[in-house]
């Protein structure tokens, strides 16, 4: 979620989880973070437009919207420039994984929404 409140409400719920489980007394749960937290960015407005209007346009009734708040790139480029995501679908939904693949049409529709949207923005420039 790109929400923190949310991701906060997710990592409390978790700890009322493992404080139950731990009064039970069956088993020890611990919670140790693995990482530091990740601060959701989020993609610029603009470009979500942009490719949604792109994504109706090329395959009608047939995408969606994903917020994500995984660390990808953006969440890097995105303190010095606007950025958004588009992202196809993998085979089986296998994702980060050496199994993940995705169809060739998936990948030229992905492409062709992308460049659409691009040309879009570089017309209004």
């Amino acid at each position: 979620d790109q929400d923190e409140e949310i991701l906060d409400q997710l990592e409390n719920i978790v700890g009322f989880i493992a404080t139950d489980i731990n009064a039970k007394g069956i088993v020890k749960v611990e919670i140790e973070p693995a990482r530091a937290p990740i601060i959701p960015s989020k993609m610029s407005a603009r470009l979500r437009a942009e490719m949604q209007k792109s994504a109706e346009l090329i395959v009608p009734n047939k995408w969606r919207h994903m917020p994500s708040a995984a660390g990808h790139d953006p969440m890097v480029i995105n303190e010095k420039l606007p950025c958004g995501m588009l992202f196809i679908p993998s085979i089986n939904g296998v994702s980060h994984n050496f199994q993940e693949d995705s169809y060739d049409e998936d990948i030229i529709l992905g492409c062709q929404v992308l460049a659409d949207a691009a040309a879009s923005i570089l017309k209004q420039a």
